[in-house]
């Protein structure tokens, strides 16, 4: 009875204590807070409005840059100096080779399997596809800076797939992003979405930015 009696006090006490990674928080001030605006420098006249909304003016340059500023984590999650922050760029903008341009209704970072979207037809010339449909003949670029490449026997339900619909800055408080902005792209919109993992997974922060495209 004894020992019975021991096990249970044993018990109570592992299973009623959380750890101090669990207590933890993420970031110094407890509060993981990340910013993001479009790097003005080469695109002048490029700015946001009153809706936040940003008006990225071309400029010659067939490239525009995000650029980042993440609240500092708890040494805790800092090894040897490297902070454990990763960010993750995608977008509803879309492109293939010969400048056909679309974007999906999605929502938040890969909103594309989130919602539901992947038989949203794409219309190219008189013709229309869905995205299985069109990765099985042509490579499909991102404005995030990816590209998924043409692969006829694609299996669009491979539980991988998902995580190449993204680009990352890994490891610093600055995070940035290069991304394309060709004259084509003159007179659409797009949304960016950004994802930050701040303590490995520990806290999860989702922002978006709207992009309008100009000469």
């Amino acid at each position: 009875m004894k020992q019975f009696v021991l096990t249970i006090i044993t018990a109570l006490v592992l299973f009623g204590c959380s750890s101090d990674e669990d207590a933890q928080p993420a970031c110094l001030n407890g509060s993981c807070n990340a910013d993001f605006w479009i790097d003005t420098l080469g695109h002048p006249g490029t700015y946001q409005d009153n809706n936040g909304v940003w008006h990225v003016k071309h400029a010659g340059l067939n490239y525009f840059t995000v650029k980042g500023n993440l609240a500092e984590l708890d040494p805790h999650y800092v090894i040897n100096g490297v902070p454990l922050v990763v960010t993750a760029f995608d977008s509803n903008f879309f492109f293939t080779p010969g400048n056909v341009i679309w974007t999906y209704p999605v929502y938040s970072y890969l909103g594309l399997w989130n919602s539901n979207q992947m038989n949203t037809p794409i219309p190219i010339g008189f013709q229309t596809y869905t995205f299985p449909q069109l990765v099985t003949q042509t490579n499909i670029m991102n404005l995030a800076g990816y590209t998924i490449q043409r692969n006829p026997n694609v299996n669009v339900n491979h539980p991988a797939y998902p995580t190449y619909f993204s680009t990352y800055s890994r490891y610093t408080y600055t995070p940035q992003m290069s991304m394309p902005f060709f004259e084509d792209f003159i007179g659409r919109e797009a949304t960016l979405y950004i994802q930050v993992a701040f303590g490995e997974n520990k806290e999860i922060v989702d922002k978006e930015l709207r992009v309008v495209f100009e000469d």
